[in-house]
């Protein structure tokens, strides 16, 4: 992909039969800042383009109903090839034939970011940009990528420190859970985002000691929260699927556990969907860990490569849905039979259903009438160190305690 350079502009392609609604769509994306895109008039053409370099372009904007091969043969191709890039459904079809769609494609292993209406809205359009842009993960300009030898020296030094982010019912607006966000304290050079350096962890095989530092630090933190606030909550600690294929896994974390005192039952592990959970050992392992009682949880569904089949053959007991499932829902049919579709077999499943990401409160609304068991995101509370985050609950139950409040006298009114 192109934005595997952060500082690379998007590169899209649309494939529509209607050379004027190509154009009309290029001249909006350039617009939108987005200056490397190309089209073409046919599923046939495009194909041929993705098979040539599956790398050439970040997203797809396809159209459903063309000549010859449509928007739904063209998705199947690209299905088999394991195209990675986004893919935005653009569609003047009625809602019957697009259901349809898209619980075909919902057992692909396709990357859907969403859907855009005919006529095409300009505002539409911009948010679909920003969508894109904001799927893969890149660093700022001010942030540059750390070298091997700098993290490793970071996390040798005790530079790792941890952000917590609550996790809020959808039920009664209580703290359920806090997740852990890992960042490196660089000093003068501040504060670090694991953009910076998360892949090169992976890549070296640092993941596994910046994960022992992660746990040194946010486990008693964890401690000091439940017992300042009497909350009986969880942690949820995120490993890479590549932890995976470690077979001390689940021994070395009950270690931890162990060691700073935190039970079992409280903490959920986050499985990260960046990368395919498939080979033997990291099944075996993912099983292991629920042998061992671990609590699981997918995080980020609908970012990476598991489809709605393959959630019932895996172990998991919560599903988190990513951001670019829910920034967007109370505008974007596709996104929000999308998740009604992952809402009926959850329930089916009894699994527990998170919203991430959420920060618009209209989004918040038709997440809210769709049913899930909690909520997190910006609109309740960005992520922050331990300090800042006992000072907000404060004030988040006082909040809560008089929404209560207010509700009672409604009735009573």
């Amino acid at each position: 992909m192109n934005s595997l350079d952060p500082f690379n502009d998007s590169s899209i392609l649309i494939v529509d039969d209607s050379r004027a609604i190509c154009e009309a769509l290029t001249a909006i994306l350039h617009d939108c800042g987005v200056s490397n895109v190309d089209y073409c008039l046919n599923g046939e053409e495009a194909y041929t383009r993705v098979e040539r370099d599956p790398t050439a372009y970040d997203a797809l904007f396809v159209d459903l109903h063309m000549e010859g091969m449509d928007g739904l043969e063209l998705m199947h191709k690209l299905n088999e090839l394991r195209y990675r890039g986004g893919i935005i459904v653009m569609s003047a079809l009625d809602k019957k034939i697009l259901d349809f769609t898209l619980e075909v494609i919902s057992n692909y292993n396709l990357r859907v970011l969403g859907s855009a209406e005919k006529p095409l809205e300009r505002t539409l359009i911009a948010f679909m940009v920003k969508r894109i842009k904001s799927y893969y993960p890149t660093v700022s300009r001010k942030e540059k990528v750390l070298k091997r030898r700098e993290l490793y020296e970071a996390i040798k030094n005790n530079k790792v420190i941890t952000y917590f982010q609550p996790k809020i019912s959808a039920v009664n607006n209580t703290v359920v859970g806090l997740e852990c966000l890992v960042r490196l304290n660089m000093g003068r050079a501040g504060v670090i985002s694991p953009a910076a350096f998360l892949p090169v962890a992976e890549r070296f095989e640092l993941i596994e000691s910046l994960t022992d530092a992660v746990l040194n630090t946010a486990l008693p933190q964890f401690r000091r929260f439940r017992e300042h606030t009497q909350l009986d909550c969880s942690l949820a600690i995120n490993i890479s699927p590549l932890q995976l294929y470690n077979n001390l896994l689940p021994e070395t974390l009950n270690e931890y556990l162990n060691r700073h005192l935190v039970a079992k039952r409280n903490v959920i592990i986050e499985i990260t969907e960046n990368h395919a959970i498939r080979e033997e050992s990291q099944l075996k392992n993912l099983n292991r860990m629920r042998i061992h009682g671990f609590q699981l949880s997918l995080d980020d569904y609908g970012a990476g490569f598991t489809n709605l089949r393959q959630l019932k053959n895996l172990p998991f007991n919560e599903i988190k849905l990513d951001a670019q499932m829910i920034n967007g829902i109370h505008t974007d049919k596709v996104l929000r039979i999308m998740v009604e579709s992952v809402r009926k077999v959850t329930h089916e499943m009894g699994l527990n259903l998170v919203a991430e990401g959420i920060s618009d409160s209209k989004d918040l609304m038709v997440i809210s009438d769709i049913g899930v068991d909690a909520y997190q995101g910006y609109l309740f509370c960005r992520p922050k160190p331990m300090d800042e985050l006992l000072r907000w609950h404060a004030n988040w139950e006082k909040t809560v305690r008089q929404t209560k409040i207010v509700n009672l006298n409604d009735k009573h009114a």
